[in-house]
């Protein structure tokens, strides 16, 4: 059997990629390994694999393979019209998450309007205020 040309293997590739997505999402729905547990169990090796392609070169090598012109054009090829069809599959748990957000701001600004204000020691005092409060939520797990 001959080898077909790069052209024919990218076409046929290409062609396949609205069923093998349909493929893909159904092996997801019906695996039953616990893909999420078994990443974090395996923490250690990302670690060690991710220092040893920086300190060999190679996460270096592969970014300039690349280049910051690369990336444009993967962006403006497919990067744009990909970020938006993911921001719009995540709309609702974008809501839910924020919903713990902004119900933290609130409570955190009510806190905040009655500290002194005016000076330029009071006004550093409620901005330090609200980068505290805000990093203290953050480490509470106060955001979800």
């Amino acid at each position: 059997m001959a080898i077909v040309s790069a052209q024919v293997a990218a076409d046929r590739w290409a062609a396949a990629a609205g069923s093998a997505g349909t493929r893909y999402a159904e092996g997801v729905a019906a695996t039953d390994i616990d893909v999420v547990g078994r990443a974090i169990a395996s923490q250690s090796a990302l670690l060690q694999n991710f220092t040893n392609a920086v300190q060999s070169g190679l996460w270096a090598r592969r970014l300039g393979n690349v280049g910051t012109q690369g990336w444009k054009s993967a962006v403006a090829a497919k990067g744009a019209a990909n970020y938006a069809t993911g921001v719009n599959a995540a709309k609702t748990k974008f809501q839910q998450k924020i919903a713990a957000v902004l119900t933290y701001e609130a409570g955190l600004q009510s806190q905040i309007q009655s500290m002194p204000s005016g000076s330029p020691a009071a006004n550093d005092a409620r901005m330090l205020a609200w980068s505290n409060g805000m990093r203290q939520g953050k480490a509470s797990g106060a955001f979800g």
